[in-house]
């Protein structure tokens, strides 16, 4: 079974009850493992006024942590990038691909142009 990392993005939209969000969702539910990551989570709680639907979501998917493997690939792809020549990538972009990667999970996201470039990065 392989491990779907949605982006906060992709869980917004998702509890906002975007249909085609839901509906590749449904197509993954029944054969992957659904993940969020622990910073994608935080958001998630910022931004969603009801604790109810909040706690239904995170008891549903398996919430990745940003840990030891996770920081030491992050740094990776930073100094991949830095030494490639390229822009630095937003923060939120590089922890997330680190956290996917460090967990062999496959991200889900509405914006794959902020993943570009991430090596090793697997994409829905």
């Amino acid at each position: 079974m392989e491990k779907i990392c949605l982006d906060y993005e992709t869980a917004l939209d998702f509890l906002r009850g975007d249909p085609g969000t839901i509906e590749k969702l449904k197509y993954y539910a029944d054969r992957e493992e659904i993940c969020i990551t622990s910073m994608s989570m935080m958001q998630l709680l910022e931004t969603i006024k009801k604790v109810e639907v909040i706690t239904n979501f995170s008891n549903s998917v398996t919430i990745l942590p940003f840990d030891k493997k996770a920081a030491v690939i992050a740094t990776k792809i930073n100094k991949e990038i830095k030494a490639k020549g390229e822009l630095p990538k937003p923060v939120g972009s590089v922890l997330t691909a680190s956290i996917c990667i460090a967990n062999d999970a496959f991200i889900f996201t509405r914006s794959p142009w902020k993943f570009e470039g991430i090596r090793g990065l697997r994409k829905v």
